[in-house]
């Protein structure tokens, strides 16, 4: 009989734990890489989150929308509140622009005539609408009023004309006038 005194068995269960040990550690490297991944990830969408601003829902109202004088300038009377924003709009983050459309151009020629401006001489309802108030910003729900002065655009010589009305980080909104053929002061153009 002989006697082995080496044996392979010994070798091979060595080599076996080994390679166990190893991909222990490797696959606890790769979560703990993957857990401080994610916990980065989200991390930064929670600081991305806080600074986002947050959404506006601006739109004006328009409540009375009339021709408040006719002649050399003329001027539109507008009545408006903002219903449906969270929080207080600055003047600034208000404007306006009339595009008056001349009739019988004829040829192929388009001409738009443009007026605009922003809401600075908006007052309240207790203010005359053309002299700038204290007014820095509109709040919620609180009802204005503006005279808009037009420079460029004569209500008597157009049929057509469009207010666009824009609230900033909030929606564009267009108002096609109904002016007609013989224009009159206190008319109604909504």
């Amino acid at each position: 009989m002989q006697r082995r005194t080496k044996s392979e068995s010994a070798e091979v269960g060595t080599s076996a734990m080994i390679i166990f040990i190893a991909l222990v550690l490797v696959s606890s490297i790769i979560s703990a890489i993957l857990v401080g991944m994610g916990g980065n990830i989200f991390s930064q969408s929670k600081t991305g989150a806080q600074q986002n601003v947050p959404t506006f829902k601006g739109i004006t109202n328009v409540v009375v929308l009339e021709i408040f004088s006719l002649g050399a300038t003329d001027e539109i009377h507008i009545v408006f509140e903002l219903p449906y924003v969270e929080n207080v709009v600055p003047e600034e983050d208000l404007a306006w622009v009339l595009m008056c459309f001349p009739p019988n151009q004829g040829g192929g020629q388009n001409t738009i005539h443009f007026d605009e401006g922003n809401f600075g001489i908006a007052t309240d309802l207790d203010g005359d609408g053309r002299t700038a108030a204290s007014l820095d910003e509109f709040e919620p729900g609180v009802t204005y009023r503006m005279i808009m002065t037009l420079a460029n655009c004569n209500l008597e010589d157009v049929d057509d004309a469009t207010l666009v009305l824009m609230v900033d980080k909030g929606r564009t909104q267009e108002l096609q006038l109904d002016i007609g053929d013989a224009p009159y002061q206190g008319q109604d153009l909504n």
